[in-house]
């Protein structure tokens, strides 16, 4: 008898142990990563902010550090502050600045974190759906299903970027608050339930504590709202033990939900510039952006249910505008296929309740970033927190044994795969992200026509140092290249412009005429991209520095002969 009660517990610690041999492996996919460089936004928020270089825990230090970038709405003070905190531990006397290694092992540190909850948060979920609505499902089923999506979460390609690219840092905090306040609220809410103490507090807490704390990491951290109500409607549908306990979660939902969505909504109808001053700076208005987004969103969905690092990357600047409804013919159908998404969740919700919510829940997460605002078109980080939805759905229909039974065994034989699969995908991007070379030459090779990807080649090559100068001759060569290659895609791209400049300034070459006129134009008449701002602050630099191989008049000189 005891050996029985022995293995019965042995099988109920099983998800749990082997939840622990995920954390390993994710340890070691993502170990060569660690050693990458930091990059683009890293420089202007960590590499180069001086506030964030703690001597002591001073009240002014820790609040300089905290607000020392003007990110968003609310300036992103906590995950600020953890930079600072990291290169307060990390700092030493011989090297002025950590290197990355560091700050992307605490990134690590925080995904690992985050999929142990998404463990706890799919067992609760799981578990209440059982016991309310589905009680043909085994008991180890919410535990089981619970591993599976945590392991496919932990060990994604996808979520690759938002570990080791460390600035987003701040993605991975608010969603780790998300989670928190989403396994807060599960648990208060199935005692409410019950009707068994805690449930109220645990449902307040989760509101009125998490969400604060998530927009502080970054502004999605406000979806939390809006993901619990979610999974209230989909899922629990404001059952309660007593009426009183019906009345409490419509008032929650009215006061942190409701009333403020309606008064967002009437300042953005009221006041549409403060939404709409963001586009002039964009190569695309508010209706093609929405349009691109349609397909962004099938894009993603595509790459969480069958990855493809080739597509994967950095950056996205190579994706298609939707300049029409069928420019390209694409559009349209996405546009369908979204509308269509919401009503498949509606009829799905008492079929398939898991499958219902995971839709929603994906949907809800893009609602902020992959809607309206003026934001780039395509990052991968934007799924760190979505892609639960769809990998819950997903995995529940691969795993579970009382629907389409006869399809049992190749649904689970297929869901052991996937994982894998998956573990390769992100130890190949890690690879690729150990050192600058090998990142941006992949970038380059995945992504031939991300005007980005060569730029950040060419500075590579621009800026590697030797004494050898054959060698120095075949890296400026090859820097000329990459920033041509930009002109290819865009002819007054000032950035790959600015490339050639200065380029030419360190080899003591001649600036070509066209360039200069080119650059003016796109200056003046073009969108400005990302980037843009630094190089002008180097040519103002060296132009005090009377070290410039051009002055700003001859920009101005340049207009009237082109």
């Amino acid at each position: 008898m005891s050996r029985v009660k022995e293995k019965v517990n042995l099988l109920k610690l099983a998800p749990r142990l082997l939840l622990l041999v995920v954390v390993l492996a994710a340890i070691l996919l993502y170990r060569p990563g660690l050693h990458g460089p930091f990059m683009f936004d890293d420089g202007f928020n960590i590499v180069e902010n001086q506030s964030l270089r703690l001597q002591d825990f001073s009240k002014e230090d820790l609040l300089g550090a905290a607000y020392s970038v003007p990110n968003g709405l609310f300036g992103r003070p906590l995950s600020m502050l953890s930079f600072s905190l990291n290169y307060y531990v990390d700092r030493n006397d011989i090297q002025p600045f950590p290197s990355a290694y560091s700050f992307k092992a605490v990134n690590l540190a925080i995904h690992l974190l985050n999929g142990v909850l998404v463990f706890v948060l799919t067992r609760l979920l799981v578990a209440f759906y059982r016991e309310r609505r589905a009680q043909a499902l085994p008991a180890s089923y919410p535990a089981w299903l619970a591993l599976a999506v945590s392991a496919a979460w932990l060990l994604h390609p996808l979520n690759l970027t938002t570990v080791l690219y460390v600035v987003q840092r701040m993605t991975s905090l608010a969603a780790m608050f998300c989670f928190l306040g989403l396994v807060v609220y599960v648990w208060g809410r199935s005692r409410l339930f019950k009707g068994l103490r805690g449930g109220a507090p645990a449902v307040l807490g989760s509101l009125f504590v998490f969400t604060p704390l998530a927009m502080l990491s970054k502004e999605n951290g406000l979806l939390l709202p809006l993901l619990i109500l979610a999974t209230e409607v989909v899922l629990f549908r404001f059952e309660a033990h007593k009426p009183a306990g019906r009345r409490f979660l419509f008032a929650c939902f009215a006061v942190i939900v409701i009333l403020p969505g309606l008064c967002v909504a009437a300042y953005l109808l009221l006041h549409p510039e403060v939404l709409l001053a963001g586009y002039a700076r964009r190569e695309f208005s508010v209706s093609e952006r929405l349009m691109t987004e349609a397909r962004v969103i099938w894009f993603y969905l595509r790459q969480i249910v069958v990855p493809s690092t080739a597509l994967m990357g950095v950056f996205h600047d190579d994706f298609a505008i939707s300049r029409g409804l069928l420019d390209p013919m694409s559009t349209l159908p996405a546009i369908a296929g979204i509308l269509a998404l919401p009503v498949a969740a509606w009829f799905l919700r008492s079929r398939q309740p898991l499958v219902a919510f995971g839709i929603v829940f994906f949907l809800v997460g893009h609602s902020m970033e992959s809607t309206v605002y003026p934001l780039e078109l395509v990052h991968e980080h934007r799924n760190y927190l979505p892609m639960f939805g769809i990998l819950l759905a997903f995995f529940h229909l691969l795993l579970t044994p009382v629907v389409a039974v006869s399809t049992r065994k190749p649904r689970l034989v297929l869901a052991m795969l996937l994982i894998p699969l998956f573990a390769v995908g992100t130890y190949s991007r890690a690879n690729d992200w150990s050192n600058p070379s090998s990142l941006w030459s992949a970038e380059v090779d995945h992504h031939p026509a991300s005007i980005r990807a060569h730029l950040a080649l060419g500075d590579l090559y621009a800026g590697t140092m030797t004494f050898d100068p054959d060698a120095r001759a075949a890296n400026s060569q090859l820097a000329q290249q990459h920033y041509e290659q930009t002109l290819l895609v865009n002819k007054y791209n000032v950035n790959g412009l600015f490339g050639l400049v200065e380029l030419s300034k360190l080899h003591g070459k001649p600036v070509q005429k066209s360039w200069l006129a080119d650059l003016k134009h796109g200056l003046e008449s073009e969108p400005i991209p990302p980037g843009t701002n630094d190089n002008l602050i180097r040519l103002a630099m060296c132009k005090l520095q009377q070290d410039c191989p051009l002055q700003v008049r001859d920009l101005s000189q340049q207009s009237s002969h082109s």
